[in-house]
């Protein structure tokens, strides 16, 4: 009986060693304040060869966000989970269901100075009414996982991410 419980001493004092080594600090913190992007707030795609209103496939709008997860300091990193959701709406010109969305992430201080931007690409499909075979008004929801070492980011700017010819489409 004693060898037995010498043996789960031991295997308690040894088994537990990689716990020990393991000293991760993470430290909750109040997440940052949230904007859209005004001037970026509305994406469209177009087919291959569009450059005018009727050649849009889809246009998407950001619409809301959520802090689901709590925002934490992880060693010398911050990590900001960002849960977003996305309207989009096909146009009679999609043909392919499958869309990949662009979005950058602008990090901010206290006095609004940019202290880093990220990029992220939100991939995804498109819904089909299958009575009609239409495409249908589609909810993106996707987590933007921002992980950055500035500890004095206050704001996020969430934007889409257009190329001129596409700016001027939406404006």
């Amino acid at each position: 009986m004693k060898k037995i419980l010498i043996l789960l001493l031991f295997l308690g004092l040894f088994g537990c060693n990689s716990i020990g080594k393991n000293k991760q600090v993470s430290n909750n913190f109040n997440c940052p304040r949230v904007f859209f992007s005004s001037e970026d707030r509305i994406f469209i795609d177009t087919n291959e060869v569009g450059t005018s209103i009727d050649d849009v496939t889809f246009k998407a709008e950001l619409n809301n966000f959520a802090f689901n997860e709590k925002c934490s300091k992880q060693n010398e990193f911050s990590v900001i989970p960002l849960d977003i959701l996305i309207i989009a709406q096909p146009m009679d010109e999609l043909k392919n269901p499958d869309v990949s969305i662009p979005i950058y992430a602008v990090l901010l201080d206290q006095n609004d100075k940019v202290l880093e931007t990220q990029y992220f690409m939100v991939s995804t499909s498109i819904k089909k009414n299958f009575e009609t075979k239409n495409f249908i008004e589609t909810d993106i929801t996707d987590k933007l996982n921002i992980i950055t070492k500035n500890f004095e980011t206050n704001q996020i700017v969430i934007g889409f991410m257009l190329d001129d010819e596409k700016k001027l489409l939406v404006n």
